[in-house]
């Protein structure tokens, strides 16, 4: 089935029209990890690091192809003097990377913030879910003003209080701040099987037991307004085996993109056969 043939008429105005392009495509580098620890009882921290290169093809104004290719996943194997984790390869890194790069992502995106992804037959929930996770951090609008917002996140409806700390023609450096605990159907995970999940198998009643915040920072060129970096980190603590909101169990996500290349892209073929999945619902 060939989808939505006026494609440009009818997502003229989405939000991403002017990040990204038609005819264009945008290469980044990932980079995301998540690591669980004990504070206040232990220095140790382990938990998963994934890295890729992200491809984002546009055929067509505000519809978009997404892959994922030379990825890697890692785990923490020690820490070093100074406490911070250092990283060996998972024993399942080389069949994750194939997963990664086996099927393309197609991404449809209405108005402000209807987004749609229409994975391939075949695509796990786990690696749908990683790829939503990537697509989030990118998937930022325009922004022209100091305010709180209530956006649609891959968490639920946050209430979002975004400042603008450069300012050129357009806003050029960008932070976005949080309270994820508080967000309408905050869920932490959406997925059983995840390696990027805080605690797997959790359900909304559950998650009201972890307290969260997410701060997030991107940068943009002036002139062609996409994205040169973004990063958000997630602090998420379990609060009834915490201490003065501080000590317990606790986990940092931590997800940053940073551009690479833009380059013409000719083709303008845009095709999905599966029914669509939203990322933020």
């Amino acid at each position: 089935m060939n989808v939505f043939t006026d494609a440009q008429e009818k997502h003229a105005t989405c939000f991403l029209n002017q990040r990204y392009k038609a005819y264009h495509k945008y290469e980044y580098l990932y980079e995301g990890e998540s690591l669980n620890a004990i504070n206040g009882a232990s220095h140790v921290r382990n938990g998963p690091k994934v890295t890729c290169k992200v491809e984002i093809e546009v055929p067509q104004t505000c519809s978009f192809i997404v892959r994922t290719t030379g990825c890697r996943l890692r785990e923490v194997a020690n820490m070093d003097a100074e406490g911070n984790p250092v990283f060996g390869p998972a024993p399942s890194s080389d069949a994750f990377a194939v997963e990664m790069e086996k099927y393309p992502l197609k991404v449809v995106v209405e108005g402000v913030y209807d987004v749609k992804l229409y994975p391939e037959d075949g695509e796990t929930s786990t690696i749908l879910n990683i790829k939503r996770g990537i697509i989030s951090v990118l998937a930022v609008p325009l922004l022209e003003e100091d305010k709180n917002r209530n956006m649609p996140t891959i968490h639920g409806i946050c209430k979002t209080h975004y400042s603008i700390n450069t300012r050129e023609d357009i806003a050029t450096d960008v932070s976005l701040t949080r309270d994820l605990s508080k967000c309408d159907k905050f869920i932490p995970m959406r997925d059983h099987t995840s390696p990027l999940a805080l605690i797997t198998g959790m359900h909304y009643p559950l998650a009201q037991l972890v307290r969260s915040s997410q701060s997030c920072n991107y940068k943009f060129d002036n002139e062609k307004k996409h994205m040169t970096s973004g990063s958000c980190t997630e602090n998420h603590i379990l609060i009834p085996f915490s201490h003065n909101g501080e000590y317990g169990v606790t986990n940092v996500g931590k997800q940053e993109v940073t551009l690479v290349q833009v380059s013409p892209h000719n083709e303008r073929v845009f095709e999905c056969s599966k029914p669509f999945v939203f990322i933020f619902n």
